[in-house]
């Protein structure tokens, strides 16, 4: 199992804890956009770590992304260039919700309601899920 974890710089890492106990149950990325001379862990978006993940058969593979628009846009494209299948992935729209019980309607896209229909959805839905 694979997590690859991004943040903006190393101040802005939550769940320090929770990192450090995961490294010891499965692989783990947890990389920066930028950082100072004192950092000595990886830096770069999570899209740069997708081709050298360890994948014993990666059509087989699932995957969950979730983050800014732009980083999931290249995470998804990133999986499916890797071999991994549209229906094995899945995507948060989070963002989208404002009222969370589909009042408002921020959150809908055409006929779908972000806070009712998901926020998770899988690939191959989302991928039609454009606003």
């Amino acid at each position: 199992m694979w997590l690859v974890a991004g943040f903006k710089s190393p101040e802005d890492i939550l769940f320090r804890e929770d990192f450090n106990r995961w490294r010891d149950t499965m692989n783990l990325i947890l990389t920066v956009d930028g950082a100072d001379g004192e950092y000595d862990g990886p830096v770069g978006l999570v899209t740069r770590y997708i081709p050298g993940l360890e994948l014993e058969n990666p059509s087989l593979a699932k995957a969950n992304v979730v983050g800014p628009p732009a980083m999931m846009r290249f995470s998804v494209k990133g999986l499916l260039e890797r071999g991994f299948w549209e229906e094995n992935i899945w995507v948060s729209y989070e963002r989208k919700m404002c009222c969370g019980i589909g009042k408002c309607g921020h959150c809908r896209i055409d006929e779908v309601y972000v806070c009712l229909d998901g926020p998770v959805f899988n690939y191959t839905q989302a991928k039609y899920l454009v606003d």
